[in-house]
């Protein structure tokens, strides 16, 4: 469903819009690959299970104290960690002149791969992603004021962990993820969707902010012209897979797009591994830069294979560690499916650190769950 959704509405966009490029059947063939590895996973392990519902808390309610704990030392964790980061940045960026230029230099130093944010803070920002997941799931188990302030923290953070790069990738995430919910609890329990989609929007305008500080958009029309560039951007992903498609074999990298998060953390350790940023090999004559599926990235590593192949044997991970619990953390992990489902199906998240950092985050909170408390 997501796939034909997203296919269809980049077809109808490009006849109303012009979007640079064109979209080939092949390239909606090599983007239909993932999501058919993440379908046969699923199919294949159905004893296992991902679930976002929220399971009775009697049932789970060993399992919640401990996420509880969890939860409240990640989250003002993560936001304390921002805030350092912040003033370490103000102390150490030479030129504040305007707002814009501020942003707009934060913004060429993430591309460049300046280390403007040493080693020992940028890591563990990562795990902003993974309290997100953690603090969404422990309201959906228990709706309470203090769970609805932890969860309004985490996104608060992952908000200031885009802005030091000036980017949106985190917000979109939970933007996503926020629309998978709100489609689930649609179908699944009946629930008024309108109230759910009006706060996602508004989330979804408030994380447009980079690029309006970046860009000083001022007026209406700017705005219009902005919203307008971002659904530009947004449906033009199969017209950039479909240029990279028509330029294969080159470049090939032998997994160095897949496993991007690796390389780079262990050129911090071997100089002779060069750290190369997501943006680094791209010469796009669409966009002009990184805007390729997942199935762009993985083909050009792994081949067509590739593409199929490591999304089912993601899957079949985040099924694994989700079978190890059985509440609140089970959602966690789902919502992170849910999330890279929609959202890295289009651009390949889990080539972002902080992404990747959270992932493996999630599955060892559910592995010390898993040995502290079942085999008690």
């Amino acid at each position: 469903m997501i796939f034909l959704i997203y296919t269809i509405s980049c077809i109808l966009f490009e006849l109303l819009y012009p979007v640079p490029g064109t979209i080939s059947f092949q390239a909606i063939t090599v983007f239909f690959l993932p999501y058919l590895g993440v379908s046969t996973a699923l199919c294949i392990f159905r004893s296992g299970s991902i679930g976002i519902n929220s399971p009775p808390l009697r049932n789970c309610a060993e399992e919640y104290y401990f996420l509880e704990k969890c939860v409240k030392i990640l989250v003002p964790f993560t936001l304390s960690l921002q805030l350092i980061t912040w003033i370490f940045i103000w102390n150490n960026f030479s030129n504040k002149t305007t707002i814009a230029d501020f942003f707009a230099q934060l913004r060429f130093a993430a591309v460049e791969l300046k280390s403007i944010v040493p080693i020992w803070l940028s890591y563990p920002n990562g795990l902003c992603f993974a309290a997100f997941c953690l603090s969404l799931g422990l309201f959906r188990t228990i709706r309470n004021q203090s769970s609805l302030t932890l969860l309004a923290i985490s996104v608060l953070t992952v908000f200031f962990n885009d802005l030091q790069t000036s980017g949106r990738a985190g917000m979109a995430f939970v933007v996503f993820i926020f629309l998978a919910i709100t489609f689930w609890d649609w179908r699944v329990s009946n629930k008024q969707p309108l109230p759910f989609l009006v706060s996602t929007l508004g989330i979804s305008i408030f994380s447009q902010m980079p690029k309006v500080l970046r860009d000083e958009y001022k007026s209406i029309s700017e705005f219009f012209t902005l919203m307008e560039g971002v659904l530009r951007y947004s449906f033009s992903y199969l017209n950039t897979l479909t240029e990279l498609l028509g330029r294969l074999p080159e470049p090939n990298w032998i997994g160095l797009r897949s496993f991007l998060p690796l390389f780079n953390i262990f050129s911090r350790i071997n100089p002779a591994i060069s750290r190369s940023s997501i943006h680094a090999i791209e010469n796009s004559q669409v966009w002009g830069f990184n805007n390729y599926t997942i199935a762009g990235e993985l083909i050009r590593d792994f081949s067509f294979i590739g593409c199929f192949l490591l999304p089912f044997l993601i899957t079949t991970l985040i099924i694994v560690f989700s079978s190890m619990s059985s509440g609140p953390i089970k959602i966690a992990i789902g919502l992170y499916f849910s999330g890279w489902l929609v959202f890295g199906g289009i651009t390949n998240i889990l080539m972002m650190g902080g992404f990747f950092i959270s992932l493996i985050f999630l599955f060892s909170l559910s592995c010390i769950y898993k040995f502290s408390y079942n085999s008690v």
